[in-house]
């Protein structure tokens, strides 16, 4: 019967072409019309002890005959509920249903078979089941037909048994045609969009396991007062909650305690001016650590009404990544200083400030003396602890808000903050000095030479350190050991 049916649905354009689709479908569909089987074969019943009376009244004779048929016509009903009941039905569906309907559908027709042929008995009888069969029962729409083929022929072939004369024949199959295509049509709709709701349905329930459990925190939010109408389990997680329940109505600052208020005031500002929000934000969590996010908020619709959704990634990870990826790439890995590219960028800033605060700074460039000696002596390794011994030196030698850099390969950089040349050229023989004073160990004493300059009036940046380091080479050209000032 099964390859029957799939022959007929396939023909009727019934069957989804993915199987396993298909098969859940089948698995979907008798457990949702169990309960509602068992509720119409009720019906059924009913409606036979119903209109059985009026049946007799129609024929007023054949009283035990109209009492036989209506008890074999309910047999079909107490089938079904008894097989229902032993939890069958889910193991033996097509079987169960197809015979549960054939019967029901066989006690009108034996009945009007046997009796005087009475059309309006026909009407009565025979109708009823047929509606039943195709729009109540909730079988398929192959099944209904299969059974519906199953009674006319066995109609048929007891008709002429019988001897019925033809009129009587055509009237009866031509309200039992006349029915069965308008429940047809019905029950062939009622079947499409039946499996059209649950591929939709099927998506939808896709979709929500999408989110329910997404990597991502997600929520959706009231517009006005910011109140949780909605959360996956992520967001659950984030705000060490448990349930839905126990942060739903709850504005977001209840939830987390931890929440910056500015960070929701700039969420909202772009939302009203550019209709979403979309960076990395920091977060902290309840034992103060930070947590980075990149968070993505734009007004939608959820339950016909406007709000806020929410989707936050945690890129912690990412972000603490980037932070050190930067400053690998604005620090010179051997000593830890900035390279020339962050002195680069400190340098215009300054120049920028003086020309508008008119701020004094100035710049050192230092140059270890023979320093090549040094390496091709002792090796690069021994060199390698050179630099950092110096670069720790100078660093400790200027202000936290001066900048100490690494210029090139031994030479070093300091931008001094609001310093005038005087200042400078006295920090610059300082430095000088107390490199000379290091204790190298096994390495001979190490100078280094320098050259010194104010920013001035006109001076561009190239301009300002092609005179630093025009001083740097007139202290070596004149003997090394030295600060030169430009």
């Amino acid at each position: 019967m099964k390859t029957f049916l799939s022959f007929l649905n396939t023909f009727f354009g019934l069957s989804f072409k993915d199987i396993e689709v298909e098969k859940r479908y089948q698995k979907n569909f008798i457990a949702e019309h169990k309960e509602q089987n068992i509720l119409v074969a009720k019906i059924a019943i009913i409606l036979y002890f119903l209109y059985a009376p009026l049946t007799y009244i129609l024929i007023k004779n054949e009283a035990l005959l109209l009492l036989e048929v209506v008890l074999f016509s309910i047999s079909g009903p107490l089938f079904l509920i008894f097989f229902a009941k032993k939890n069958l039905l889910e193991k033996y569906q097509y079987q169960i249903l197809f015979f549960a309907a054939l019967i029901t559908g066989l006690g009108p027709a034996l009945f009007y078979t046997f009796t005087t042929n009475d059309r309006a008995t026909f009407q009565v009888d025979l109708i009823i089941p047929i509606i039943a069969i195709f729009t109540m029962y909730g079988v398929g729409f192959s099944l209904a037909l299969l059974i519906y083929l199953s009674i006319t022929s066995i109609f048929l072939l007891l008709a002429i048994f019988m001897g019925l004369s033809f009129i009587d024949i055509f009237m009866a199959l031509y309200a039992s045609i006349f029915t069965a295509i308008v429940s047809a049509l019905s029950g062939y709709m009622i079947e499409k969009s039946t499996r059209r709701l649950f591929l939709a349905k099927m998506k939808s329930d896709e979709f929500k396991f999408i989110i329910e459990n997404s990597h991502d925190s997600i929520a959706i939010f009231a517009p006005k007062t910011l109140k949780y109408l909605y959360a996956n389990k992520k967001t659950l997680t984030r705000t060490n909650n448990s349930t839905l329940e126990a942060i739903i109505g709850k504005n977001i600052f209840e939830v987390n305690k931890n929440m910056s208020r500015y960070t929701i005031d700039l969420i909202i500002k772009n939302l009203d001016e550019k209709g979403f929000f979309s960076s990395v934000v920091p977060l902290e969590d309840s034992q103060g650590k930070t947590h980075y996010v990149h968070n993505v908020t734009q007004y939608g619709f959820f339950n016909s009404q406007e709000v806020i959704v929410s989707v936050s990634s945690d890129v912690t990870e990412l972000k603490e990544a980037e932070l050190q990826m930067r400053e690998m790439a604005l620090k010179d890995s051997l000593t830890q200083l900035f390279n020339r590219y962050k002195l680069n960028e400190y340098s215009m800033l300054e120049i920028e400030r003086y020309q508008r605060e008119r701020q004094s700074v100035s710049l050192v460039i230092c140059d270890i003396d023979f320093f090549k000696k040094v390496n091709d002596t002792y090796g690069h390794l021994v060199g390698d602890s050179v630099l950092q011994k110096i670069a720790t030196t100078l660093k400790e030698s200027v202000r936290s808000t001066d900048i100490v850099a690494r210029w090139g390969g031994e030479e070093f950089a300091l931008l001094l903050i609001n310093t005038e040349k005087k200042e400078a050229f006295a920090v610059a023989q300082k430095v000088n000095r107390k490199i000379s004073e290091i204790d190298f160990e096994d390495i001979d004493q190490i100078t280094i030479s320098c050259g010194v300059s104010q920013l001035r009036d006109g001076d561009t940046q190239i301009r300002w350190f092609k005179r630093v380091d025009d001083a740097l080479y007139e202290a070596k050209k004149n003997g090394r050991n030295r600060v030169i000032y430009k």
